[in-house]
Formats: structure tokens, sequence, C-alpha cells
């Protein structure tokens, strides 16, 4: 007799919407239990550290409209908006998929082919968030912010 348990597989697009929704999770996860952690007790103050790559911001909902889709290959994700030895890639790539877009600034210029941008925009993608340049994103014109991405008021 044939058993009726649950299907074995997850249909592709199902298994795209469990990655975004996990996403999403893993900031609120990781504060959660920071929280529990450390308790009610005050903490003494620390000294400042050096700056590190920025939190993974909680995701946008998908009414917001702040998906960006990445065109190209090989999109190295970067701690910071800039190109240079002092931020190096986070060794996630992304290429020809969505990401959301949490907000963008102006950084280091970046030129592919007639493509040209000082805009960087800060998105969260393979349970990363970090920096890519605007050149790779679909929409605005060169040397432009991103059309529909927060501007630098809104980056953390």
């Amino acid at each position: 007799m044939a058993s009726s348990g649950p299907p074995t597989t997850v249909p592709a697009r199902s298994r795209s919407v469990l990655r975004r929704r996990l996403a999403a999770c893993v900031p609120v996860a990781a504060a959660l239990a920071g929280t529990l952690l450390t308790g009610p007790a005050a903490a003494a103050p620390t000294a400042p550290s050096a700056p590190s790559a920025p939190p993974v911001p909680s995701a946008p909902s998908a009414a917001s409209g702040n998906d960006v889709y990445v065109w190209a290959t090989g999109v190295n994700l970067r701690p910071c908006p800039r190109v240079s030895t002092t931020c190096r890639p986070t060794g996630v790539r992304l290429g020809r998929e969505y990401a959301a877009a949490y907000c963008q600034a102006v950084g280091d210029r970046v030129a592919d082919g007639p493509y040209e941008n000082t805009y960087w925009v800060q998105v969260a993608a393979h349970g990363q968030a970090g920096w890519i340049s605007a050149v790779y994103v679909r929409g605005g014109d060169n040397n432009q912010p991103v059309p529909g991405v927060p501007g630098p008021d809104s980056c953390v």
C-alpha cells in the first residue's frame, strides 16, 4: 500500500520562497539569542572596536518593492561601498537574481562597459548583508541612484 505522507521534494518556487523567509528570520533569531544570553543585567561599556560588516537588516516585506535585480554574474558582495584592499569581497557573489535592497549611498566609482556609477546599494542575499555597485542593478542611469531604493539617510 502506498504511503500518504508528505511529499519528499519541494517545488523550486517554494524553495526560493522558503529561502527568502529563512533569510528574513536570521537577524531576528540572532537578536533574540543575544537578548536571551545577556539577560536584563546592564553590561559594562566597552571600548569602540574597528568597523565591521553591517548587520543584516530585517528583510523588507514583499509589498515594499525594495527588491532589486542583479543583471550581471559574479557580482561581489562587499562590507562597504568601496573597491579597495581595505574592503575585500565577503566571498558571496550574486548574479541574475533578486536581492532585498535596504538603502543606497555614494561610494567608489565602478565602470563596466558603457555603464558607470558612484552609487552603491546595500542588499541582503545568501544570508549576508553587504554592498554592490549600482552598475549591476537593473534600472536607473549612469551616475544616478537606483529608483525605488531609499537614499543614504536610510543606511545604518
